[in-house]
């Protein structure tokens, strides 16, 4: 029997078949990968917000990239898509533009955290 994968909330935030993909399949390296996660994204946000105090917005790219990477790993596929607008908006210089989408960035990857350990309930079953 095939497990389902998909893990949608009404609003696509979860692609789990695209991130078990990138795994090869491997149940316990997504959730790996889920746990680091966890960890790091919060990390990433700090340093976003830290570097907007001083308007580093080389910095802010950066670190919404590696954001948008590791959105991307899970299938945090909404979280992903505003990490990839906040980073193309500090390369282009639109610093009024981050400070906007910094509280979406921060609501969607606080909210992935939260709901991360029921999809790795869904893959346990």
């Amino acid at each position: 029997m095939e497990k389902n994968m998909d893990f949608i909330d009404g609003s696509e935030r979860f692609d789990l078949q695209s991130a078990l993909d990138r795994f090869s399949g491997d149940h316990e390296l997504l959730e790996e990968a889920i746990s680091i996660f966890k960890e790091e994204a919060v990390k990433h946000l700090e340093g976003i917000q830290a570097n907007m105090d001083q308007n580093e917005l080389k910095i802010i790219s950066e670190k919404a990239h590696t954001l948008k990477g590791e959105c991307g790993a899970v299938g945090a596929v909404k979280a992903q898509a505003i990490s990839l607008t906040v980073e193309k908006s500090a390369n282009g210089g639109d610093f009024v533009e981050v400070q906007k989408l910094f509280p979406l960035l921060e609501k969607e990857i606080l909210l992935a955290i939260k709901l991360l350990p029921e999809v790795r309930k869904q893959l346990n079953s």
